[in-house]
């Protein structure tokens, strides 16, 4: 079994487990260690392919999987209760956390997280042969994948942010062997968002969700699922797109540090 590279942040009594998005690593969460290090102990992982964690053994990851690899981790470091936070592909780590260990969450900060509406595209290309292969030939060909793009950008129907996004994620073989076997490995990992939703109500789970106002990769209507289960959940929106909403929220929890403070 694969263990989980993680650095540790912070001296509070209080700790928070941070899972980073795609193509990043725990460095996704500096940005609010100096915020929250008096308050919490952040614990800040490397997922499977990404920093100093291996790849896994097998080509996808089980919730099961999921489950004993957090295990080993709070074994390790004696934590009975704890937060989560996920930013991105993170976000379905943090959610599917909830689901595994509902009566031990205190809190859960979500940053645009993925996990909460799957989209047909993602479904298609990660879950049969024939259509994973041709998903790999197009990453492993990132030129054709910015020819077949551009047409669609100048008609509108792709955002530009979305280009930049797979471009920047797509630069190097390195990354695209990285985002081939991620989007694979992680398309098992699928939070039950009715579940989530019952666990978050009745283990009065405090949850903070966090959008950027001009995120087009992962928007507010994706997040539908998840909060027209929670009608009192009120998202907090900051003046950003995806890449910086972390950096951005770092400022919202240094502005409303009784969050902080009073929130586990």
């Amino acid at each position: 079994m694969v263990k989980l590279h993680y650095q540790i942040h912070g001296h509070g009594p209080k700790p928070l487990l941070a899972f980073h998005g795609i193509g990043q690593d725990h460095r996704c969460f500096l940005p609010l260690v100096n915020v929250l290090k008096a308050q919490y102990t952040l614990y800040l992982f490397d997922l499977p392919f990404h920093g100093e964690t291996s790849a896994l053994d097998s080509e996808k990851l089980s919730m099961p999987s999921w489950k004993e690899m957090l295990n080993v981790f709070l074994n390790e470091e004696s934590l009975s209760t704890f937060s989560v936070a996920g930013f991105s592909m993170g976000g379905k780590f943090a959610l599917a956390t909830v689901q595994l260990f509902p009566e031990q969450i205190t809190s859960c900060w979500l940053f645009a997280p993925d996990g909460i509406t799957e989209s047909p595209w993602y479904r298609l290309a990660t879950r049969f042969w024939l259509t994973k292969s041709l998903f790999k030939f197009f990453v492993s060909n990132v030129g054709n994948f910015q020819k077949l793009a551009y047409p669609f950008l100048k008609l509108g129907l792709v955002e530009k942010s979305m280009v930049k996004f797979a471009q920047s994620t797509l630069a190097t073989e390195v990354q695209r062997e990285r985002v081939y076997r991620s989007w694979i490995a992680f398309s098992t990992i699928r939070p039950d968002m009715p579940t989530v939703g019952n666990f978050i109500v009745h283990y009065k789970i405090d949850l903070k969700l966090f959008l950027g106002q001009f995120d087009a990769l992962l928007p507010a209507s994706y997040m539908e699922p998840l909060t027209k289960r929670l009608p009192s959940l009120k998202p907090i929106i900051l003046k950003t797109g995806h890449h910086r909403l972390i950096e951005k929220a770092a400022g919202w929890f240094e502005q409303n540090s009784t969050c902080t403070t009073q929130g586990n």
